[in-house]
Parts: structure tokens; sequence; C-alpha cells
């Protein structure tokens, strides 16, 4: 092979330098990337040199909130009606709740998890709740107060979705990534009836008919709708031919007094149909709630939330319509997560994030809204970021809590529900959050007192017209706001949008590297440059191959140039202006240095550790040395040397720098700062 210019020094690992000659280094592109070889340089990326001085500070746990992704009405072991309902939380928990006396019996930790998306109980009394990342199936014993990991119900799945009870004690439910279904039961153990749609990841939800022997799975993220016969395997898409295939798919399924209701994933499109054929029975409607109440004790009505209000469906006439109470007025409540009757009167756990709950009497027509006492749980970070304030400013996953620590203090204070935020940007003071997964970017002033909707105020939305989720990369320059994002779920090509913020126009260059989302920005004096992930969105397999690095004129918005800086590399995580002048990256676990004036690559090295996702970062110290997370460590970097110290082995994302050069950052719900400058390196633990 060919060497590369004397100015290019890669160095690796042997395992990356195996990973190289298999590629042979094709597809190196753009100007000034020349050549085709590898030449070893001075050593490997392993830990070198002395401990640094520093100090870990851990401020334990930062906040704790109540995210409850599922409720399922059944009993308790004595027969006492309870609620399950399924937590986030580090680990995710299952809380048993009295809703008549609304008192907490007692919380279920699953270990292992972090939370599930279904939960149900079997007619035997037995509690099943399925879970992520693990993917598995938690039973729960309510007689005996005991908890037994099953394990995954297929090899390789990740997330366990829409349990539902059949008979003898058997329940049924889907996967991911395979968009499998599956039944369990205490005598036979698992049972897998394989993927339901060939080429797709989601089995998000189920429904069965016992009697017939019949399951039905919603399929996403393109979307299907499978009726599978159990006795004879034979599978069939019953979904109406012009919705297969779409984004916007079936999120939730319930079969109802015969009958197939139906809510898709966008919009809350809800409709009916007959469960044999796919013939629309009923259609016009929308549903809010996470699925239909089960039949009312009256043998017609299915209950529901749209828009705000109690919705009931009457089997006998195929009509929906707002329900209204004694005085005649719709009766106002959430979105419903959880449905039971009890003594004929329906519950319904209401909401993700407060506790609310509803009881609905329909002999009496009346109605109460109320609280139940799920407790709040420790919640992993989703991002954070030390503001001009000397303050860190942090969110929770999924639950979207955005909150801000003073480290003077090491007082917590809540500001508020923001969204999950999976970029963080500021610019002239103002902190720009970009909001999954209505793909929303929104302008904070922390000056000014939280009010969302005001303060921060939402700028625009990429979801809907552009088809985009995450805007996870934001820079701000010359008076224009840039943000990179990924492509919704069952979709490709990520997007650059360019804000005006002086006259809040925005213009939007989808596909600007094709079928790759933009995941890191960096600003160097007249260019902007992008690096791209091959990522499509949710339930996509990539079709692009390697990564890309693009250069963007900030004068004329055009795009230069595109080159390739790691070969093989799947995404380029974070980018900033090196200590040298020159743009640096990390690529896949990958350090390398770009030089922007000859356009060429002037380092690589492949760092210890290898890679997590596009929370990798980069930081430049005013100690004089470069910072990295990667594959969970942190790392420290001589510019000079290029020496890599580890410093934490795992648990380090979402790294960041404040003004001070103190670097923080995040290991599950926990908040962490690194001191470069403070005598020897230890970790020093808070409570919490």
């Amino acid at each position: 092979m060919n060497a590369e210019p004397a100015e290019i020094r890669v160095e690796t690992t042997p395992t990356r330098r195996a990973f190289l000659r298999g590629a042979g280094m094709a597809g190196v592109a753009g100007a000034g990337l020349l050549g085709t070889g590898v030449l070893a340089g001075s050593g490997t990326a392993r830990a070198a040199g002395p401990t640094p001085p520093g100090t870990i500070t851990d401020f334990g746990i930062l906040s704790t909130a109540l995210t409850l992704h599922e409720g399922c009405f059944g009993t308790d072991g004595d027969g006492t009606p309870v609620v399950y309902g399924l937590q986030m939380g580090t680990p995710g928990v299952v809380s048993v709740i009295d809703p008549i006396n609304r008192q907490l019996r007692r919380t279920i930790r699953l270990e292992g998890s972090s939370g599930g998306w279904g939960i149900t109980q079997a007619s035997d009394g037995l509690v099943y709740a399925g879970t992520y990342y693990d993917g598995h199936l938690y039973q729960y014993d309510p007689r005996a107060d005991q908890v037994v990991d099953l394990g995954p119900p297929a090899p390789g799945q990740t997330y366990v979705y829409g349990l539902r009870p059949g008979t003898d004690g058997r329940i049924y439910g889907g996967t991911y990534p395979g968009a499998r279904a599956f039944s369990y039961s205490p005598t036979e153990g698992f049972r897998d009836y394989g993927p339901m749609y060939d080429g797709q990841f989601y089995a998000v939800d189920t429904a069965i008919d016992p009697e017939r022997n019949v399951l039905w799975a919603a399929i996403g993220s393109a979307g299907h709708l499978i009726r599978l016969d159990l006795a004879t395997g034979e599978k069939r898409d019953i979904l109406p031919a012009e919705l297969r295939g779409q984004p916007s798919y079936p999120y939730d399924i319930n079969l109802t007094g015969g009958k197939l209701f139906v809510k898709l994933s966008q919009g809350g499109t809800a409709f009916v149909l007959d469960p044999d054929t796919g013939a629309v029975i009923r259609d016009g409607f929308t549903m809010t709630s996470r699925g239909t109440a089960p039949l009312a004790p009256d043998g017609r009505s299915v209950y529901f939330t749209s828009s705000g209000q109690l919705w009931r469906y009457d089997l006998s006439t195929d009509q929906p319509a707002a329900v209204l109470s004694a005085a005649g007025t719709p009766i106002s409540t959430g979105a419903g997560v959880g449905w039971g009757f009890i003594d004929g009167t329906l519950y319904a756990a209401i909401g993700n994030y407060a506790g609310q709950a509803l009881r609905y009497d329909p002999s009496a027509g009346t109605s109460e809204a109320f609280t139940l006492p799920f407790p709040p749980q420790a919640i992993d970070l989703s991002n954070l970021t030390p503001g001009p304030d000397g303050r860190v400013y942090s969110n929770l996953f999924i639950n979207g809590n955005f909150a801000v620590f003073d480290p003077a203090t090491e007082a917590v204070t809540t500001l508020g529900r923001l969204g999950q935020a999976d970029g963080f940007g500021w610019h002239d003071g103002l902190l720009y959050a970009g909001v999954y997964p209505y793909g929303g970017v929104l302008a904070y002033d922390p000056s000014r007192p939280y009010v969302l909707g005001t303060n921060p105020r939402e700028l625009f939305r990429l979801q809907t017209s552009h088809g985009q989720n995450r805007p996870v990369a934001i820079v701000g320059a010359e008076g224009t706001l840039y943000v990179g994002s990924t492509p919704d779920y069952g979709q490709w090509g990520g997007a650059l949008t360019a804000y005006d913020l002086t006259t809040g126009d925005y213009t939007v260059r989808r596909n600007i590297v094709p079928d790759q989302a933009v995941v890191s920005l960096a600003v160097l004096g007249d260019t902007l440059w992008g690096g791209t992930s091959i990522a499509g969105g949710g339930g996509t397999t990539p079709k692009a191959t390697e990564a890309k690095l693009f250069a963007v004129d900030l004068a004329t918005g055009e795009k230069r140039a595109e080159y390739t800086p790691v070969p093989g590399a799947d995404s380029i995580d974070s980018l900033v202006r090196g200590p040298d002048g020159r743009l640096w990256g990390l690529a896949a676990g990958t350090l390398f240095s770009f030089d922007p004036a000859r356009r060429v690559v002037t380092r690589r090295k492949d760092l210890p550790g290898g890679s997590s996702t596009w929370q990798d970062e980069i930081r430049v110290n005013p100690d004089g040395y470069v910072y990295v997370s990667s594959g969970g460590q942190l790392l420290r970097i001589d510019p000079r040397s290029w020496k890599v110290v580890v410093i934490r082995q795992t648990g380090t994302r979402r790294l960041d720098q404040d003004s001070a050069g103190n670097l923080w950052f995040c290991d599950g719900p926990r908040l962490l700062r690194y001191a470069p400058r403070s005598g020897s390196t230890t970790e020093v633990a808070r409570p919490g």
C-alpha cells in the first residue's frame, strides 16, 4: 500500500489497524486527502504518562421525577383493587397503588432496567412488565411479593412492548429491534412467533383474541398491522392499503367488543377496523390516550381520551362522542395511560408526569380528578451544559424536566418541563435547546423568569414539514443559528437549518449529505463545518457507508466540499477548534486533526474505549490539554504528543466545559465535575 503524506500521522490500536486493512482505506474523498495506506505512528492510544492533577467531584443524583409509562388496573395479592404503574427510573420500578384509598402499597425494583412500555396482569394474578434497555420480561407475584427476571423473549431484543393477557396465565407481547411477537406462560415459558414483518424493527403493541387464537401486531416505523393466526402461523397485513408503509404507523391497538381500535403514531388519528378483513368501520376521530379502556360493564361502551376530554365509543352505533357530565358539560382530563373498572366505575391513570387520575361513574354522570402517589425516581440526565452565569443546566431523559445546579451552593432548582433536549447550544447569552420528538428548537434567557411558551419560546419545528425529530447540534455565527438534526422514524436524511436571529426566517437544507444525519457543527473563520452520521431514523438500516465532514460558506450558505476524515467511521460525533487552530474531530472513537487551509487530515489516533454515540465530545481546556469523552471514558490528550491518559474509565456522558475550565458530565442520573487543576486526582462522592 502507498504511504500517506508525511504530514499525516495515523496512530491505531491493533484492532483498528486490522479494520483499516480490511477496508483498504477506501473511500477517502475530497481535495487534499491523498493516498490509501496506513502508516503506524509512534505508538498506540493506551493510557500513558503520570496521573494528571485534578479532582472528580460526584454531586450525586441531581433530581428525581415521575415518569409513568403505562398503568394496569388489577388486584393485589389480597384481592384489593390496585393500579400497577410502570415507571422510568434507575432502575425502573413498578408501583402498586390503591386507587380508592389513594395509598402507595409498595414499589418493586426491576433491577437492570431503566423503565418499560408494557405491563399487564395475567389471568392467574401474576403481573408482567416488559422493559428497556435490557429487553427483559419481569414477573411479579403479588401474593408472595416476589419479582423474577425472566430474561428476554428472544435473543437480541432490547425493548418489550404491548403486553396483553390471554387465558391460562399466558401473556403476549412484541419486541424491538426484531419486530417479533411472543407469548409467555409459567408452564411453557417463552414462545417466539418470529418477526411480524420482514425489514421492520418495531412491534410496538399487540392485541389478542385467545378464544380464536389470533394475535394482532402494530408494526413501525413503516406502518403495518399484522393479523397472525397462532395455530397456522398465517400472517396478513390488514392495515388499509393507503396507510401501509407510511411513517405514521399503528401505535396503540385494542381488540374491544369484537372490533379493532387503532391509533396512529402521528397526530392521534384513530379508527376502528374489522379485525379480520381490515375494513374501516369508523374513522374521523382522534385519540390521545394510550389506547382504550376495556369494555364497560354495559357491554357497549369503550372509553378513551381525546384533546383533553373523556370520550366514549358506542359499539352498537359506531359513534364516538365526548362524554358529558350530569350537568351536560364535557369532562376535562389529560391523556389516559391505564384504565380499569371497579364496581362499575371507570378509573384512569392520566398522563406521564404528575400522577393524575380520573374517576367517572357512568350511571350518575359524575367524575373526579385526583392524584395518585406514584413515588418520584432517579432518572438519567439526557443533556447538560454549563452557562455563562457559572451554573449548570440539565434536562431529564424522556421526562424533560429542566433544572439548574449552582456549584457554589450545590442547590438544584427545577425550572419546569422543557421536553427531552437532545441538543444544547449557547449564543449571545441565550440557551438554545433542540427538543425531541417534534424537532423543536427553543430559546431560553436565563436572566428572565422561566415560563414555558414565553421563556423558553419556540422558534420552529422540524418534524412535520421536514421529517426531523432530533435537533442535536446547535451553534451561532454572524446573526444566524445553525442546527444539525437527525431524521424521523423510518426516514433517511438529516438536515442543516439556518435560522436568522433578526428576522426569524429559517431555511432547512435536508440531505446536505445524502442519507446522513447532521450531528456535529463548528465554526472556524468564514466556514461552518459539519459532521454526519450514517444512521437514519429509528427503525432503519443505514444507506450510507461512512460519515462525512462537510464545509459551508457562511457568507453564501453554499456547501463548499465534502471529505472522509476517518474511512469506515459511522459518525463524526464532535468538532471543535483545536489548540493549534485546526479543526479537531472525534469520529467513532478516532481523534483526528484537519487543516482547514490545506483541506487535509494531518493526524489520526484511535482512542481507548471505542465510541458510544454522537454524545461523545471534545473540549479544549485552558490547562493546555484536550479532554475527550469516548466510549464512556474521560480522556486527557496532550496536543503535542497526542499521548492519552485515562482519567475515568466508565460512565462519562455529555461532557461540557465551563468558563473556568471545569469539565462537567453525567453518569446516569448523577452529575459530576472534573477540575483539572486541583491537586491529585481523586474522586469525591457527595450524598444523593
